[in-house]
């Protein structure tokens, strides 16, 4: 177990089959990515897409995030799913059902021209079902970064709801 990995307390919650774990990180359209500046976390909402390795991120070329990413590529990200509310007559009884996934990993910089273009249709395909595959011209692609997280450790957790194949 490395050193971000922890046992899960509530061992009733967890899941543990790889199948459902992926088939939620397909069906993700957002994600949270947590990384470290310096010593200050930093966390930002990012649309994503999943091929079945990675977890696919894009954003502009430019800002804080990609700054932070360059000095040191490690990141937590959390996804998820089936979010409600539990109202109770008292404090006690409120809670929340949900599904997150959360997983720590690398990210790496897709540079080659026809990966990002095969990548940037893997996120808009899972974000936007419907909207034709295309090739996106140079122009097009030199305005965009596009983010490969390789997971090294991932968990999931399902309280008050089961988990969707």
């Amino acid at each position: 177990m490395g050193a971000t990995e922890r046992p899960m307390r509530r061992k009733e919650y967890e899941v543990t089959d790889t199948a459902v774990i992926r088939h939620i990180l397909g069906r993700a359209t957002l994600c949270r990515v947590a990384m470290v500046d310096g010593s200050e976390p930093y966390l930002v909402t990012m649309n994503c897409g999943w091929d079945g390795e990675h977890l696919l991120l894009h954003g502009a070329i430019q800002g804080r995030k990609l700054d932070i990413l360059h000095a040191n590529p490690r990141v937590c990200v959390e996804v998820d799913e089936d979010v409600q509310l539990v109202f109770g007559a008292t404090g006690e009884e409120c809670t929340a059902n949900y599904v997150t996934v959360i997983g720590t990993g690398t990210v790496s910089f897709v540079l080659d021209s026809s990966a990002k273009n095969r990548d940037l249709n893997v996120i808009i395909g899972q974000c936007h079902p419907g909207v034709p595959k295309e090739v996106f011209p140079d122009e097009a692609l030199s305005r965009v970064v596009v983010l490969e997280v390789q997971f090294d450790h991932l968990s999931c957790k399902a309280k008050g709801t089961t988990p969707r194949p």
